[in-house]
């Protein structure tokens, strides 16, 4: 059952957007090893703009 959700908003610093992003796709492999988080979404917004939605 999901009891709590998360949407954090990130802005990359200019020139940092590919950081952000590749930090983004790395996460994932730790997401996927946490056994309590039943959802979550990396997700790009915009030029700049990047989420991560969490569910647990």
């Amino acid at each position: 059952m999901v009891n709590v959700g998360l949407f954090i908003r990130l802005e990359a610093k200019p020139g940092k957007e590919a950081d952000v992003d590749s930090f983004l796709r790395e996460g994932l492999f730790l997401v996927e090893e946490e056994p309590n988080t039943t959802a979550w979404f990396a997700i790009c917004i915009g030029p700049s703009t990047f989420g991560i939605f969490d569910a647990f």
